[in-house]
């Protein structure tokens, strides 16, 4: 007798924020590589990852300005070293 496999259902919960959400492929950036969500609602997911240490930051911002300003500083900072925030 064989088994069925069967494939999880996803929730209603998750549906509703896939479709709500846009995810683009990451770039690299100054040894910096950035992978970055939106949503309808104007908010914005941004991860960042170290191309030479692996060090990764990850920031949600619910303005797209603040967003684009953490961008430009992480891009100024400099890929090899650990970055400490407090």
């Amino acid at each position: 007798m064989q088994k069925r496999i069967r494939k999880p259902q996803k929730s209603q919960a998750f549906i509703d924020t896939e479709v709500k959400c846009m995810s683009f492929m990451p770039v690299n950036r100054n040894g910096w590589w950035i992978k970055f969500s939106t949503s309808r609602d104007g908010n914005v997911l941004l991860l960042f990852t170290s191309a030479f240490t692996g060090q990764t930051v990850v920031r949600f911002f619910e303005l797209e300005d603040e967003a684009v300003k953490f961008v430009n500083f992480i891009t100024e900072c400099d890929p090899t070293e650990e970055l400490v925030f407090q």
